[in-house]
């Protein structure tokens, strides 16, 4: 049987034991610039800190026309009973052809080492497979960044490549290592 992709028409709302995935809206512009700005949190990313609200409310409008186009869906990561953004997490770039897509997520330093990126990571994978149809799901993360890599590892994504100073940023080439789920 041929596989299909089923794009929803509603943006989903994904519940966890501890948290609830949501879709993003312009009033949560202040929690994201919160952790978009912050330098320890932006080290590993690729990217300057943002430096405006307006660059986090930009970055909400892609998420919200990504879901429109198609291409993508993100949400907001918040705690159970509670609309406070503490992260992020989504993917982007679906490959209809391939059934792939390659996700990226954060989640504010305050709320590290509780297992809430685990939580969150599980149930996007979970939609990703059995709601959306995909087969695969990339991950692309600085080598430098362990605690992802680990994350990544613990929710069963397995390193498909390293590649050598194959992204420049801030003035220096940076390796990128490359970890895949597959749908199984």
């Amino acid at each position: 049987m041929e596989p299909k992709i089923t794009f929803p028409d509603v943006h989903p709302t994904l519940t966890t034991q501890r948290l609830e995935l949501k879709l993003p809206n312009l009033s949560d512009a202040s929690d994201f610039f919160e952790i978009r700005s912050n330098v320890e949190f932006m080290k590993y990313v690729g990217q300057y800190p943002i430096k405006k609200i307006s660059e986090a409310e930009e970055y909400i409008q892609r998420i919200i026309d990504g879901f429109e186009a198609q291409t993508g869906i993100s949400w907001k990561i918040c705690e159970k009973g509670s609309d406070k953004l503490i992260g992020y997490i989504g993917f982007w770039s679906i490959d209809y052809t391939n059934f792939r897509t390659e996700i990226g997520y954060g989640l504010h330093l305050d709320f590290h080492r509780k297992g809430y990126a685990t939580e969150a990571l599980n149930a996007m994978s979970h939609f990703v497979f059995n709601e959306l149809g995909l087969h695969s799901i990339e991950a692309n993360a600085d080598v430098k960044n362990i605690a992802t890599i680990k994350l990544l590892e613990k929710c069963g994504f397995k390193k498909e490549a390293h590649f050598k100073e194959n992204f420049f940023f801030d003035g220096t080439f940076l390796d990128s290592a490359i970890y895949c789920l597959v749908k199984q």
